[in-house]
């Protein structure tokens, strides 16, 4: 609901953990975005050609209640004329990706979304924010492309291919001429064979089971372990997605990496856990991350992620006798070739079988 800004209403307003935006009631459009930082900034906001459109006007409070007003006041008056608010080719990189942000809230998965946000902020502005698209060069995307790979190179590899999606999108716009992340070679990225032992994974369960701190959290991270299922599914259960009848998840397409439709039957025991997080609410990824550090610190286990309790489940299912045809059903997996990768867990248990025969 649009608010009347003023400057001390403005000045008093609390930074919260996320970017959150106050609407003015004077100018449509006009907002107040509040950093986690406290960082506080106007932005316009309009729609273009039937697409939300973006723009940073200037920080507070070098730029006041009243200066903002006058000038979203002009770009408002162009807007309602059907013209163009801005001059799109002259528009810097952190103007642009605010429109290309929201685009990807509607055509991404929420996950995929709230990294591509995370990775604008952290990453993308801060190099080339000030910048105008057509001006980033091939060479400096590889230079700040290296610099991060020197110290996470699979976010490195993420990053850029964040900045190749928005640059893709600039391009089908013809605001550039071409994409000048394509051809930056990506880092190298062996797979992880990371997972809990048989051991380990009673010893995470009863870690998670007595953490105080979080219970919701807990008990996302122990559905994940028993299911399988990627942390971003278990954020976004819905009521509607467990048959407590049959003993199923079905997973809609738009949740999954897959974009199929992914039915998972459920132990009585994880059943559980989803209409526990149902009714708790399920946590956000932060307060999951902070719980699973302090878990597997318990475990000690630190260099087990989060989402290798996925490849925890796998490698369980692989001890139990299942077939990679099995483990890739479990697992949501379309092709065999994906599951390939647990192939030496059931080589290791056939193993112990043949040793074990007479």
């Amino acid at each position: 609901m649009p608010e009347h800004l003023t400057d001390r209403s403005v000045a008093a307003l609390k930074p919260a953990a996320k970017r959150y935006l106050v609407f003015d009631d004077d100018v449509e459009g006009l907002a107040i975005q509040v950093q986690p930082s406290g960082g506080r900034s106007w932005v316009f906001h309009w729609t273009e050609k039937f697409r939300q459109r973006r723009v940073t006007i200037g920080k507070f409070p070098v730029w006041t209640v009243g200066k903002a007003r006058t000038h979203a006041g002009k770009m408002r008056l162009k807007a309602d004329a059907g013209e163009e608010v801005i001059d799109q080719r002259g528009s810097l990189v952190a103007e642009l990706i605010e429109a290309w942000r929201e685009t990807v809230k509607l055509t991404r998965r929420p996950s995929t979304a709230t990294a591509y946000s995370y990775m604008i902020d952290k990453n993308i502005v801060p190099e080339f924010g000030k910048m105008q698209p057509k001006d980033i060069t091939r060479n400096a995307v590889e230079a700040w492309h290296g610099r991060i790979a020197q110290q996470t190179p699979i976010h490195a590899n993420r990053v850029l291919g964040t900045l190749s999606s928005f640059m893709t999108w600039l391009e089908h716009d013809k605001l550039v001429e071409r994409n000048v992340c394509r051809g930056v070679k990506r880092r190298p990225e062996n797979q992880r064979h990371v997972y809990l032992s048989a051991e380990e994974i009673p010893k995470a369960h009863e870690a998670l089971r007595q953490d105080n701190y979080s219970p919701e959290a807990g008990k996302a991270l122990r559905l994940a372990l028993l299911t399988g299922c990627r942390i971003g599914e278990v954020i976004n259960l819905k009521r509607e997605q467990i048959d407590v009848a049959h003993l199923l998840w079905v997973k809609p397409a738009a949740t999954t990496k897959q974009k199929k439709v992914h039915v998972l039957p459920l132990q009585k025991e994880a059943l559980s856990l989803a209409l526990d997080l149902l009714e708790l609410g399920p946590p956000d990824y932060e307060t999951i991350k902070r719980c699973w550090e302090r878990a597997r610190k318990i475990v000690g286990r630190e260099d087990v992620r989060i989402h290798d309790l996925r490849h925890s489940r796998a490698s369980s299912l692989a001890r139990k006798g299942a077939s990679l045809v099995m483990i890739g059903k479990v697992l949501g997996h379309n092709a065999p070739a994906t599951t390939a990768r647990y192939s030496h867990l059931v080589a290791s248990d056939l193993r112990d079988v043949i040793e074990a025969a007479d």
